[in-house]
């Protein structure tokens, strides 16, 4: 379901057809005034495998949706996602990425791994490298071995997804010397299927007027993005990783299936963390991904 204001429906016709060419069948939802609230739209979801929202960027991911997914009364989760409505430019931006990321084909999956150079982080990022190994292609591109202006010439490789953990901030990762949205301003990359980041604050709008998550799908580096709200706790993130790597071994195809068959037994482990962009996003790289991928220069 695509819940849109009625007048910026046409922003979003190339992914509509970009759906409809994956016979993903869309239902709309368009509004006028008040925009749908979670209750709302919970309502209209009980046939509905995933929900995206998008609204005005005067409203924070926190206020928009209670989670990464909506839970029904029989239990069912549903994926959610989140789409501020800032200008034309950057929706354009946003819908033409997610449109070309539905309209690859369904290949190996391949990660992009990140972190930051901290001895904590870099464990965990060699425990997600051995679960995945075999199963995922995965690159390695943690902060003890690529430099920040790398960084976002990696991301346009356009991998299936990527995986940060380390420290976040409601503008960026801790990790590379400090990544900010401002370092993608220029990116002319191929997206990424969905980028989750395993931290705090990052989809956070303190003392920022658009968060780090909500920047990065609005400016194409990704068709969506995962990232919390507030604090959250390393605890908590390991098994969000530990689960996210069991869920792409055992066979996942889009960012909202990622997340709700990963989700941790705890619900304080969600209730952070929100999606911003396509729930429906294919973990998917485009042709030649791989290729520009290996190419990426690291150091030993």
């Amino acid at each position: 379901m695509l819940a849109v204001p009625r007048g910026q429906i046409g922003r979003f016709h190339d992914l509509l057809d970009a759906y409809g060419e994956t016979d993903i069948r869309v239902r709309l939802l368009p509004y006028t005034d008040a925009m749908p609230g979670w209750v709302e739209l919970a309502a209209h979801c009980e046939d509905i495998d995933a929900v995206l929202l998008a609204g005005s960027a005067r409203f924070a991911p926190r206020t928009t949706l209670p989670g990464p997914f909506l839970t029904m009364d029989d239990g069912r989760r549903v994926p959610a996602g989140w789409v501020p409505l800032r200008n034309p430019q950057t929706t354009d931006r946003f819908v033409k990425a997610a449109a070309r990321v539905h309209r690859r084909s369904r290949d190996r999956k391949t990660v992009a791994l990140l972190g930051q150079w901290h001895p904590r982080y870099l464990h965990l990022a060699d425990r997600i490298e051995t679960l995945l190994e075999g199963r995922a292609r995965t690159f390695r591109w943690t902060g003890d071995v690529i430099m920040r202006d790398d960084v976002v010439g990696a991301l346009g490789s356009g991998l299936g997804l990527g995986i940060y953990v380390g420290h976040g901030r409601s503008v960026g990762w801790v990790g590379y010397a400090g990544m900010r949205a401002r370092h993608f301003s220029s990116f002319r990359g191929e997206p990424l299927g969905g980028l989750v980041s395993l931290c705090c604050h990052t989809a956070s709008r303190r003392r920022t007027s658009l968060s780090y998550s909500e920047a990065l799908p609005l400016e194409g580096v990704t068709a969506a993005a995962f990232g919390a709200v507030g604090a959250t706790l390393h605890t908590d993130n390991t098994r969000w990783a530990v689960r996210l790597c069991e869920v792409v071994n055992s066979g996942v195809d889009t960012i909202g299936d990622l997340i709700v068959r990963s989700a941790p037994p705890n619900p304080r482990a969600s209730a952070p963390y929100r999606i911003i962009g396509d729930p429906l996003a294919p973990l998917a790289a485009g042709r030649g991904g791989e290729k520009r991928a290996r190419a990426i220069r690291t150091y030993p």
